[in-house]
């Protein structure tokens, strides 16, 4: 008779939430990261709508960075999203390209990754802001969804091979090789 497991019993499940649960609650709690213990979905919002001075922002990138890699053994899913305020309103001292390509990194490190999506979200289609998500095509994980949300209006998702797609890629392109 072949050794054939059933499916997994709902026991088995509580247990490894229970687990989930007691692991993550040694995670030090950051504004910008939520995470749902049902689904192990990680949710990491870079907010840049909310005023911090340029070395409150550092800070909070930095221990963004430093608590991601905690949450790879409990994350099946991560739903990262990019918020900018109105362009006019918009402060570019600090470089978000960099730090989604930072936040990219961390992601490429989870282990037990099924699924990413990606939602940058704007004020107005203002391409100075839509390309500084060129860095989310440094993404190792092959099948993941982006979506763009224009303030008021429908999510959009931006499709393989899209104008905006193909845009941003030979962004990215044109980073990696002047990088080289």
């Amino acid at each position: 008779m072949a050794n054939h497991k059933g499916p997994k019993s709902n026991a088995n499940r509580r247990n490894r939430a229970t687990h989930r649960a007691d692991r993550v609650a040694d995670i030090p709690a950051h504004d910008m990261v939520q995470y749902a213990l049902t689904n192990a979905a990680l949710t990491i919002n870079l907010d840049f709508v909310t005023a911090r001075s340029p070395g409150e922002e550092q800070d909070e990138i930095e221990s963004l960075l430093e608590i991601t890699p905690r949450y790879g053994n409990d994350t099946n899913i991560i739903h990262l999203k990019m918020t900018s305020k109105a362009p006019e309103e918009d402060i570019q001292c600090i470089d978000r390209r960099d730090i989604l390509a930072q936040v990219v990194e961390k992601i490429n490190n989870l282990p037990h990754i099924k699924e990413i999506s990606f939602v940058i979200a704007v004020d107005r289609f203002n391409w100075k802001q839509i390309d500084t998500a060129s860095s989310i095509y440094r993404l190792k994980f092959v099948d993941w969804a982006f979506e763009l949300k224009i303030k008021d209006g429908e999510t959009q998702k931006v499709l393989s091979d899209s104008r905006v797609d193909r845009e941003l890629r030979a962004v990215e392109r044109k980073l990696q090789h002047q990088a080289m």
